[in-house]
């Protein structure tokens, strides 16, 4: 006979023994598995994601006097280069392109001796905006190379 079957015959005033609650509490946990979601819902063990190892940054090398001087030296040719490159930046700003047709000349000269002269005065402001832009990338050019 089996625990139900035999709490069934036994004679008594119709309340259940602790041997029935007990296995009745057995019956239900295999039967309503529900009751057991809310206890394995909790994660036994967190585990978190490992975090990267940052490599701690290698101290700065000392520059020697020679590096240094030399340093100073490149520094002070990029600085020559960029005040040559702003002096003619100006001096292309302050060229006047006047509206009517003939008042300027563009001479341009090859290293052959060849000669181109015009008077077109569209493709004189083409050829000076487009200096403009040129002198300007290349003033920020040097400017981005002077760092101490």
């Amino acid at each position: 006979m089996t625990k139900l079957t035999a709490t069934a015959l036994k004679p008594g005033n119709g309340k259940p023994t602790t041997e029935d609650l007990a296995g009745l509490a057995v019956v239900k946990s295999v039967l309503s598995p529900e009751a057991n979601k809310t206890e394995e819902k909790k994660p036994l063990l967190k585990v978190e994601p490992e975090k990267p190892v940052i490599p701690a940054p290698e101290p700065k090398k000392e520059m020697t006097l020679i590096e240094k001087i030399l340093k100073v030296e490149n520094l002070q040719l990029v600085v020559e280069k960029r005040a040559k490159l702003v002096q003619t930046r100006s001096e292309l700003e302050r060229f006047q392109v006047s509206s009517n047709d003939f008042n300027c000349t563009m001479r341009l000269n090859d290293s052959d001796g060849n000669v181109f002269t015009t008077s077109f005065t569209p493709g004189i402001k083409k050829v000076i905006d487009f200096l403009k832009t040129s002198f300007d990338a290349s003033i920020a050019d040097v400017e981005n190379k002077i760092t101490f």
